[in-house]
């Protein structure tokens, strides 16, 4: 559980060396963290193993170190006001600070049930939130019962380990017994989640925002398309009928209640045939998706998440125009620098760019391309991904 505190106010944090922020670790949503809270009068502290992080070039003081680092963590809290991540890879173990007297995000209940997929799955079936059928296997044996045993209702089955993976690392598809030797060890010979192949229409994702005073406030929709297990682009709004979106949206505030969550919770979902919802995975954090905010909501998810931790009002954040944002991978550096002279021609689009050294299947940025309509900036973002892949490819002939 959080401690209890007085709300903080914006004046009460600033850059003047005042308590404010601390961010563990030092990635890209660590630095949208550090902007946001700069932007609204906080002083941005990040804890990450490198000086040249895109969160430590943000912060206003970067502490050089393991952001996973019980003693660490304590030591910088004592100048900070809330604690928060970005990144499920930080240990619960950080987050146990009990001499800590203002909000901790996510807790590390929290923490501990978000970057273990087995906690994840459990406790989503245990609080009667909508999940697809999964098992779960620690050994050879077990492994091979469960994916046999779904094999026989499915056609194919995917198998995750338990932790550590991400956009699409960490998981394997099986599509006969005979792969299933082969398949444990892929994944490590360690703890997995077995789950059958889920008939989806649709990916989409929802985020809440919760102050510690259980009050609430939902973000429209996000519709979201993945290559290669990469979140590729998101639309927002997402277009689906709005039967699937109150369902969408009740389902993230009910996890996100029951989780006791301060801070912001991304919940990734399936729209099955039938306008069913089904949970696929929880975040508590900013997310890939939630970049698309930045341009086209009136508050964007890192201004809430903010909001959240420093116990502001839940404010309700409106759809100020549609738009649709798309990753760029370090594979479009691959041939040469990318040139996005004609994106920034487009005055409805942006270009945002990490600062991370280039690699592929690595995210160095995102475009985000607004518009009347969602078809006009769908096609907009397509026209700028196909303009910028056919320059790589020239710049090597």
């Amino acid at each position: 559980m959080t401690a209890e505190r007085p709300d903080m106010h914006l004046n009460q944090h600033s850059a003047t060396g005042q308590p404010g922020i601390c961010i563990l670790g030092g990635g890209q949503l660590g630095a949208m963290l550090c902007e946001a809270a700069k932007r609204m009068g906080y002083f941005a502290i990040c804890i990450s193993p490198d000086d040249n992080d895109p969160a430590a070039r943000w912060a206003d003081r970067h502490i050089k170190g393991d952001p996973s680092d019980p003693l660490l963590v304590g030591s910088v809290s004592e100048h900070a006001a809330a604690i928060t991540v970005e990144a499920e890879s930080i240990a619960p173990e950080a987050l146990y600070q009990s001499h800590f007297r203002g909000i901790i995000s996510p807790g590390a209940h929290v923490q501990q049930i978000v970057q273990d997929r087995r906690l994840e799955k459990t406790f989503l079936a245990e609080h009667g939130l909508a999940v697809g059928p999964f098992a779960l296997a620690e050994t050879l044996d077990e492994f091979s019962t469960q994916v046999a045993a779904m094999l026989q209702t499915s056609v194919k089955v995917v198998a995750k380990t338990a932790r550590g993976g991400y956009d699409g690392r960490g998981q394997i598809w099986i599509h006969s017994v005979d792969e299933i030797p082969s398949a444990w060890r892929s994944l490590g010979q360690a703890a997995v989640v077995v789950e059958s192949a889920v008939d989806f229409t649709a990916e989409i994702s929802v985020i809440v925002a919760r102050n510690h005073r259980g009050e609430k406030c939902v973000f429209p929709v996000l519709q979201n398309e993945h290559r290669n297990g990469i979140l590729h682009q998101t639309q927002i709004p997402a277009p689906q009928p709005l039967a699937v979106i109150r369902t969408a949206q009740e389902l993230a505030v009910e996890a996100a209640d029951a989780l006791n969550l301060v801070g912001l919770l991304t919940v990734e979902m399936f729209v099955l045939p039938d306008g069913r919802v089904w949970i696929n995975e929880l975040a508590a954090r900013p997310h890939n998706s939630g970049h698309v905010t930045m341009r086209t909501c009136s508050r964007s998810q890192f201004e809430m998440h903010i909001s959240a931790l420093m116990g502001l009002p839940m404010a309700a954040v409106s759809l100020i125009t549609p738009g649709v944002m798309t990753n760029l991978l370090g594979d479009l550096w691959s041939r040469g620098e990318p040139q996005f002279d004609a994106v920034l021609a487009e005055s409805t689009a942006s270009v945002h760019l990490y600062g991370k050294r280039p690699r592929p299947g690595r995210k160095i940025g995102h475009m985000i391309h607004v518009a009347a309509s969602l078809d006009e900036a769908k096609a907009a973002a397509d026209r700028a991904f196909t303009a910028l892949g056919h320059h790589s490819v020239a710049a090597t002939q």
